[in-house]
């Protein structure tokens, strides 16, 4: 029987359609639904990153959210914000997150998850799977290697360095935990750069003088994560017995002090450096060492840093000489658990920061010194290079909806998108100090918000008279001198 022309006209569109149906593409959304693809993120530099999608919806976007967790072991932090929409059926979505900020520090390095929320203006809801990533500077091509629990980030032809970095780390991170007795329980990761100036951008911004006059080899910037802009074993051990002293000596509510972090850190070289032993060996003939009391936090003072550590790393190591190591695992097992710096050392050793400072001073040939109590020991203070980025955990809430950061204020809105809640703990003014190696990790000290007393009060109740109210200080940004 004969087909009519017409026929195989009308089949063969057909079979076109069947097959581009078939075929992998982008195909429209339909009434009532939302279909997204192209997600991507990238980073021009490591001060922000930003977070695109292609959106196809037949009713048009009325509203679109980002939601993130930056992946972090004392926590995951989390923060969102909204992108503006043009309710087209079809759209990019763009939302730019400023990860170096005044009130936001997200290192290169870290481990991501985000999702995006989607509405559209007959009220379908819509969201993303979640993806996951990690954040690289985006001005290099990353290679990446795992060993065990570390794993190395390197760009360039820096092969060696990143062998240096896994082989050093491994190495520090076992003798520093069979040191204090303790295992990180979790991975550790290593971001290496060809030098100081390549990784800048990454660096939590410091005080330009301070900058000026002090090299920093590397820094621990998450309890997981070590910067390394110098490729030496001493450095990347430094860096990495840091991730241990944490795990051993911070706790919910107390924090080693840097005396004993750095101090702890510089012996886990295995060999202190030249410019620390001779520092150290001037303030000793001069009789200028710095009282215990005086090193809960570096010194601002970029000439006496060199002293810092070097008389760090001499009172740890009359600690383990003297006493043995297992008293030292004591120390910060007590410190863990809750004990201020001079009650650990009394139940520990029986004596005090003071005590201790006088019987090192008498070691190395020093007349006692009078000691002021503990009234005037100084609260550690946060240092730039390895201050905790991310503040208080926020895990993302049951029932998908938006986490809220703590203790965070918000963020201006970065271009691209409005952030409604920000990642991340406040940061130090300019003028923290960091180090050769780096900086110590001791915990800013709150600040102490001025109260009415009970008397003025109960005068402005009683209405006695005309009472002039003091305006209320500005609270202190951690740093601040």
């Amino acid at each position: 029987m004969a087909r009519a022309p017409g026929s195989a006209l009308v089949l063969a569109l057909a079979l076109a359609l069947a097959l581009a149906a078939a075929l992998p593409g982008a195909a429209p959304a339909r009434a009532g639904e939302i279909a997204v693809d192209r997600l991507a993120t990238r980073s021009e530099d490591p001060r922000e990153l930003t977070f695109t999608a292609r959106v196809r919806s037949a009713a048009g976007l009325a509203s679109a959210r980002l939601e993130y967790l930056v992946l972090n072991p004392d926590g995951n932090i989390g923060g969102s914000g909204e992108v503006e929409v043009s309710g087209g059926p079809e759209e990019d979505l763009i939302f730019t997150l400023q990860t170096i900020a005044p009130r936001r520090y997200i290192p290169v390095g870290s481990a991501f998850t985000y999702r995006w929320l989607l509405v559209d203006r007959e009220g379908t809801e819509f969201v993303t799977e979640e993806q996951r990533f990690t954040f690289l500077d985006g001005r290099y091509s990353w290679t990446m290697r795992t060993e065990g629990l570390v794993t190395v980030y390197w760009y360039g032809a820096s092969e060696a360095a990143a062998e240096l970095a896994l082989a050093a780390t491994a190495s520090s991170l076992a003798d520093t935990e069979d040191l204090l007795e303790v295992t990180v329980p979790y991975p550790v990761k290593v971001i290496v750069w060809r030098s100081e100036s390549e990784g800048e951008l990454a660096q939590r911004p410091r005080s330009g003088v301070f900058d000026a006059t002090v090299i920093t080899g590397g820094q621990r910037v998450a309890p997981d994560l070590l910067f390394v802009f110098e490729p030496s074993r001493i450095v990347i051990r430094h860096e990495a017995a840091h991730v241990v002293t944490k795990v051993a000596g911070d706790g919910p509510f107390t924090t080693i002090p840097s005396w004993l972090d750095e101090g702890t850190a510089v012996y886990m070289q295995h060999e202190p450096g030249a410019g620390y032993t001779l520092a150290l060996a001037g303030a000793i003939g001069g009789d200028r060492t710095l009282p215990l009391r005086g090193l809960a936090s570096p010194p601002g003072d970029p000439g006496r840093v060199d002293v810092f550590y070097g008389q760090s790393w001499s009172v740890v190591s009359h600690l383990i000489d003297i006493y043995g190591r297992s008293a030292l695992a004591d120390l910060y097992r007590t410190v863990k658990a809750g004990s201020r710096i001079d009650d650990a050392l009394l139940a520990v050793y029986g004596f005090d920061q003071d005590g201790l400072y006088n019987e090192w001073r008498a070691v190395h040939g020093l007349p006692p010194v009078a000691v002021s109590g503990r009234a005037a020991t100084v609260a550690p203070a946060p240092s730039a290079a390895t201050v905790t980025p991310l503040g208080l955990p926020t895990p993302r809430p049951a029932g998908g909806s938006a986490p809220v950061p703590a203790s965070t204020a918000p963020a201006a809105a970065p271009a691209g998108g409005a952030a409604t809640e920000a990642a991340g703990a406040p940061g130090p003014a300019p003028g923290t100090p960091a180090s050769g190696v780096e900086a110590g990790t001791g915990a800013a000290a709150q600040p102490v918000v001025i109260l009415l007393t009970v008397t003025t009060l109960l005068v402005l109740l009683l209405g006695g008279g005309a009472v002039a109210l003091m305006r209320r200080p500005e609270r202190p940004r951690p740093g601040d001198s």
